[in-house]
């Protein structure tokens, strides 16, 4: 939870604000109390909204449906007013964990649990839809766990029963990996999409993962639509029913009265597997620690488009002390309508450090670092890592010193699993940061998971790495299925080409498909694009001849072995090919250097020397190292920076809590600026920060921009 604005307001219909619960596209969550003392979650709609009256009619429509809702196992909406400058509705605030939260801690559910998940929100969404009402985003984070049961909350985006969508034909409405495929489509949807939802959840709670994978929101979309699910580990008891809840044709799908009957009634006596009523107790216990609701100065129109602030006295716009105590997000409660396990819990004040520690002595935070110590990348990680631990130790209102402790994984996944196990085994380690390679790192995903500790990635960009987000690890840099951020942002802002020509080096087919995916499924470069696959054993005379007869504008290599796209470069050269040429950073290698005059590369790391952002970084290392920073020195330094951010706010539980205050807030760096979004439940590098471009120029790779930088006055 985050404190209120100065442009929040204190009052909105006489429920008084406590503190800003999460913003989403649709408005602004807060957490309130009643006139008569309750907490609740109120929900104020941005005024983008506010001035259609279309949406003012469709919103009365749905919220006096809503508020006769009655379902036992939903959040009922409790007030709302439509006709207020900007809208709002007031539900129910329910103190435990959210289900995504619950699964992400503490595993898969058993089949036995599972079925009385399922017969409960069958039982809601049998509720529902006799309302008159779809929910349209049932997906684990909007799905709360109290002791006597589950409840399924945030109808911000319910619809009644045969509205179509209210933005344009096409959009989407709802979370990638939960809405269903006519969703997917923009098409009209009933009840049965909320079937698919469910299912979607039955199966994401049986095995910890997405049904239908993780990563950017284009790529899962499109395997809802065209591919089928991935139910391998739902029990057997579930998978049948899950099976049709996931049909693509909706009329195949059961009811949610036949959803009733298979699940049975449902049974609160054990329904939580073991481990979560202690995490359900524990934040249901925290309510007393609630503030009293403080006052905001409101100056000039509110951000969210109210105009009926008061303060304590009743007074519209008057002016009250903003309170001086500092807040704290800590946990991953999820409270009301608010989304994605985003809410939490308040901490006022900084720590005591005389009363905990009476010597006087600060706590200490320990960071791992692992990584292959014969790989030069290794020592530009460990070397940023240390500048960044210097920089943290040398700051005199430091909450706690840090210390960095490497591990040894010696470039092989058993390696990788041994050395994370004794790093996450070892005394006080708080957090481990993995340089590993895409060989490795997805070793030491599996087993800090296993030890619940989070890693941070930082190089390794393997496909594996797509559901990263829903282990204990993060993802500092886009994978593969992403596409390369930096090459694409230049092809389509400088280059513009009319129609490129893909060249799929089969040899490493698995590893580069996506790619040719985000360019000809997912449409992400701009003018049509021809497909050149090669086979591993065939040279690239061929492909270079036809491309070059073509005249084709751009050519994009989809490959990462550095050998075969020297002999694509030098194809391309004797055809006489006189476009763009891209690739990526896996190809950077001797050979390919040798012969890839011109050539762009996008990169994951940048050249801190020649990056105007980093270079005050690149100094510091020059200083200390008497040497200028190696790829990867600069984000290594970032990642020990974003690691201590969330460190200092998860407290003194840092490892249990850690991952949560990481994910709680944006973070920018001097590389990168990575950010969670709760509705895809991705964390990710944003708008493309984190990417950078490069060209060969003289047998080397040189820098060239940033990514966010590509077609502004600077590139």
């Amino acid at each position: 939870m985050e404190r209120l604005l100065p442009s929040d307001p204190s009052v909105i219909g006489g429920y008084r604000l406590a503190g800003r619960l999460g913003a989403g596209g649709m408005g602004v969550v807060y957490l309130a109390r009643s006139p008569h003392g309750t907490w609740c979650a109120l929900k104020a709609i941005r005024s983008e909204y506010a001035d259609d009256p279309a949406f003012r009619a469709r919103f009365r429509r749905e919220t006096q449906l809503a508020t006769g809702l009655t379902a036992h196992w939903t959040v009922p909406v409790i007030a709302a007013d439509a006709d207020a400058r900007s809208p709002w509705l007031a539900t129910a605030y329910v103190p435990g964990p959210s289900l995504a939260e619950a699964v992400a801690r503490h595993g898969p559910w058993p089949a036995a649990h599972l079925l009385r998940l399922g017969a409960a929100l069958a039982d809601a969404l049998d509720g529902i839809h006799a309302c008159g009402l779809i929910h349209r985003d049932v997906k684990p984070a909007n799905i709360l766990l109290a002791v006597d049961g589950p409840r399924l909350i945030d109808f911000g985006i319910a619809r009644a029963v045969g509205v179509t969508v209210l933005t344009t034909d096409g959009s989407v409405i709802g979370s990638p990996g939960y809405l269903s495929p006519e969703q997917a489509r923009g098409r009209t949807v009933g009840p049965e999409t909320d079937v698919f939802s469910l299912g979607c959840v039955l199966a994401h709670t049986a095995t910890g993962r997405p049904v239908f994978g993780a990563g950017p929101a284009a790529g899962v979309l499109y395997r809802t639509v065209h591919e089928q699910p991935d139910l391998d580990g739902v029990p057997d008891a579930l998978a049948d029913t899950v099976r049709r809840c996931l049909s693509k044709d909706p009329r195949r799908r059961p009811t949610v009265a036949q959803l009733r009957q298979e699940f049975g009634e449902f049974d609160e006596d054990g329904w939580l597997p073991r481990g979560l009523p202690a995490l359900v107790a524990a934040r249901a216990a925290r309510v007393l620690e609630l503030p009293v609701p403080q006052h905001t100065v409101v100056d000039g129109p509110p951000a969210n488009g109210t105009s009926d602030a008061v303060t304590a006295t009743g007074t519209p716009g008057a002016v009250a002390p903003t309170s001086r105590r500092r807040v704290l997000t800590a946990g991953g409660a999820v409270l009301g309508v608010v989304a994605a396990g985003a809410g939490g819990w308040w901490r006022w004040g900084r720590p005591d450090r005389s009363a905990a520690h009476g010597t006087g002595t600060l706590p200490r935070r320990v960071i791992g670092l692992l990584g292959d110590r014969s790989d030069p990348s290794f020592t530009a990680h460990e070397r940023g890592a240390r500048l960044a631990v210097s920089e943290h130790q040398n700051d005199p209102r430091r909450p706690f010193d840090l210390v960095l402790r490497t591990a040894d994984d010696r470039g092989t996944a058993a390696g990788a699993t041994a050395a994370a196990v004794a790093l996450a085994a070892g005394p006080g380690v708080d957090l481990v940061i993995g340089a590993g390679t895409n060989a490795t790192v997805p070793a030491a995903v599996e087993a800090c998971t296993r030890a619940r500790i989070t890693l941070l990635v930082t190089r390794a960009d393997t496909n594996e790495l797509d559901g990263v987000n829903l282990t204990s690890a993060l993802l500092l840099r886009p994978t593969r299925t992403a596409g390369p951020p930096a090459i694409l942002r230049y092809l389509n802002r400088v280059v513009k080409p009319g129609r490129s020509a893909v060249v799929h080096d089969l040899s490493d087919a698995d590893d580069t498909l996506q790619t040719v995916r985000i360019i000809t499924v997912h449409k992400k470069l701009d003018g049509a694009a021809t497909v050149e696959e090669v086979a591993a054993d065939e040279d690239f005379t061929a492909a270079a001849a036809r491309i070059t007869a073509r005249r084709d504008d751009a050519v994009v290599f989809a490959g990462v072995h550095p050998e075969r796209a020297a002999s694509c470069a030098r194809a391309l050269r004797d055809a006489g090919y006189r476009g763009t040429r891209v690739a990526d950073e896996h190809v950077v290698g001797t050979s390919f250097l040798d012969v890839a005059e011109g050539w762009l590369v996008g990169t994951g790391y940048t050249d801190a020397t020649a990056d105007p952002r980093t270079r005050k970084f690149a100094a510091a290392h020059r200083a200390r190292y008497h040497a200028a920073p190696a790829p990867w020195a600069a984000e290594a330094y970032d990642a020990v920076r974003f690691a201590v951010h969330g460190l200092t706010a998860a407290g003194d539980d840092a490892r249990a809590t850690v991952r949560a205050e990481l994910l709680r807030h944006p973070w920018q760096g001097i590389t990168r600026k990575v950010s969670y979004d709760p509705d895809s439940e991705f964390f990710q590098a944003v708008e493309d920060s984190g990417a950078f471009l490069y060209q060969v120029t003289y047998h080397a790779a040189r820098f060239v921009s940033r990514a966010d930088d590509i077609g502004s006055s600077a590139t």
